[in-house]
């Protein structure tokens, strides 16, 4: 058994479940710029013209683009509630696990009289016995993080749609305040 081998598995483990917690720490920005943009489309909108819809470019164009950022935005909120829904990862024992199996293990060298090494064929076991569990866990893991991932990304890549939307919806918004409309 290689200890090196052993760190590599744990770090591989741990990065994963870091990969997990960063996620949740960058979907607070996300949080708030949907609502951030949800209010300026808001904000811009305008129901009085809409009579006007099917007759004038201008207002067809200045309303397309709302619809486009909502649909953009409510995508948006989807992907990113598809990001931070609760799955289970695999995880490694808890300790009270860990302290049963190596009471019983000391028990057993004992009955056994193989107990020649001490504690250190124990703790050989234990690292062996954890590290099979890293193995089977990491990938497993790493499956997860990415299909959280890519529903992150498609978060944003939403919101970034929504947000290029909502620029041209204001500059419709615009066009139309300076005719007078």
């Amino acid at each position: 058994m290689s200890f090196d081998f052993f760190t590599l598995c744990y770090d591989q483990y741990k990065q994963e479940m870091n990969d997990a917690d960063w996620l949740y720490q960058k979907v607070s920005f996300m949080v708030i710029v949907i609502p951030l943009l949800g209010t300026f489309m808001v904000k811009l909108g305008r129901i009085d013209i809409l009579n006007l819809a099917f007759l004038r470019c201008d207002v067809f164009a200045f309303y397309l683009f709302t619809v486009m950022a909502a649909i953009s935005l409510t995508v948006s909120v989807i992907f990113l509630v598809m990001s931070v829904y609760p799955r289970h990862y695999k995880t490694l024992a808890d300790m009270a696990v860990w302290s049963t199996w190596r009471d019983d293990y000391l028990k057993y060298l004992s009955e056994n009289e193989k107990r020649n090494g001490g504690d250190e064929s124990i703790e050989t076991t234990l690292v062996k016995n954890i590290e099979k569990r890293l193995i089977e866990s990491q990938p497993i893991n790493a499956k997860i993080n990415e299909r959280r991932r890519k529903a992150f990304k498609k978060s944003i890549l939403f919101s970034s749609i929504a947000l290029s939307a909502l620029g041209i919806q204001a500059f419709f918004y615009l066009v139309l305040k300076i005719q007078g409309i």
